[in-house]
């Protein structure tokens, strides 16, 4: 009987996730979760995804889910003006580089815009007190904040705002037509263009790999999901971008390279394939087991988009001496 409570339950909580609507009609993402971003006081993930508003400000954006509204935020230096609502099912849907609100929260806030101007403004809302129902519009799209362009940017949290998830994985959006591209291979420090099959070296117990990889799609580059990295057929690295704890929101080097640069209309960034630095997107690290004796090694990538469609890259290693 227990079990099957249990069951029904997952059932439901997995329809709630499913029933969440996009925040911009008619739109697609430009940017995905945990990307890099150099942007502001401190290098950092990209804490959700960004829909476009077709670099329009004034599009209309939309309740994901129900809810009611927990703060709204003005002038941040990076948000820019933000709204958060809670939601039922446990969780928070922040939405950031808005232009304005819904008439009901820009009576309330105005006499305070009025009288701090530009300065950063947090206002929070007691419990239930302005509610929305799933699609009403609560805001409009603007380029606050560090936006280059107006967008809408979407992150979804749990209700203490110690996790950020990715918001593609409780929305229902299409995968877009695109290919997963791997422009640069870097082993030890030394750069090559990626050839299918091809034999590169490297010295020590174990190859240093980064890759700069990502979906393009929109003309837009977007950053990958997960990666993993096999190795005479076994699994040796795995890195997976689902979740980012407020903990390591700053700390984006446990997945990429300090040669990245993600800021503006500038987008380079290198997965780092081996243990430098171990934290929460790091599912798998059997590099210990690796075998030191052995100096030629069959090498596969399997490099996942957002939406979990997979392409590999394989190519051979051999060690120097």
């Amino acid at each position: 009987m227990k079990k099957t409570v249990v069951f029904i339950l997952l059932i439901l909580i997995t329809l709630s996730f499913s029933n969440f609507i996009p925040p911009v009609d008619d739109s697609y993402i430009t940017s995905s979760f945990a990307e890099f971003r150099s942007t502001g006081n401190l290098p950092h993930f990209h804490g959700g995804i960004d829909f476009s508003t077709f670099s329009k400000e004034g599009i209309p954006i939309k309740a994901i889910y129900e809810g009611y509204v927990v703060r709204v935020e003005l002038n941040d230096p990076i948000y820019g003006n933000v709204i958060v609502l809670q939601h039922p099912n446990g969780y928070r849907s922040l939405y950031a580089h808005l232009s304005s609100f819904n008439y009901t929260i820009e009576n309330i806030i105005k006499s305070l815009q009025e009288e701090f101007q530009n300065q950063k403004i947090v206002i929070n809302f007691p419990d239930n007190e302005i509610k929305f129902s799933q699609g009403d519009i609560i805001a409009y799209s603007g380029k606050t904040g560090e936006a280059v362009k107006p967008h809408c940017h979407l992150e979804i949290r749990n209700s203490d705002e110690t996790l950020m998830f990715d918001p593609i994985d409780f929305l229902n959006v299409p995968a877009p037509n695109g290919g997963i591209i791997l422009k640069e291979l870097i082993i030890n420090g030394k750069s090559y263009n990626y050839i299918e099959g091809e034999t590169y070296s490297f010295k020590g117990d174990y190859p240093k790999i980064e890759i700069n990889s990502y979906l393009f799609v929109n003309n837009n580059l977007l950053g990958l999901k997960e990666i993993k990295l096999y190795i005479a057929n076994k699994l040796v690295y795995d890195i997976l971008l689902d979740e980012v704890s407020k903990d390591e929101f700053y700390k984006p080097y446990i997945v990429y390279s300090k040669d990245s640069i993600a800021a503006g209309y500038i987008y380079k960034t290198y997965y780092k394939l081996y243990p430098e630095m171990l934290g929460g997107p790091i599912k798998v690290n059997n590099f210990p087991t690796l075998n030191t004796n052995t100096d030629f090694f069959q090498v596969r990538i399997e490099a996942y988009d957002p939406w979990k469609r997979v392409k590999e890259f394989t190519f051979n290693l051999k060690r120097e001496r």
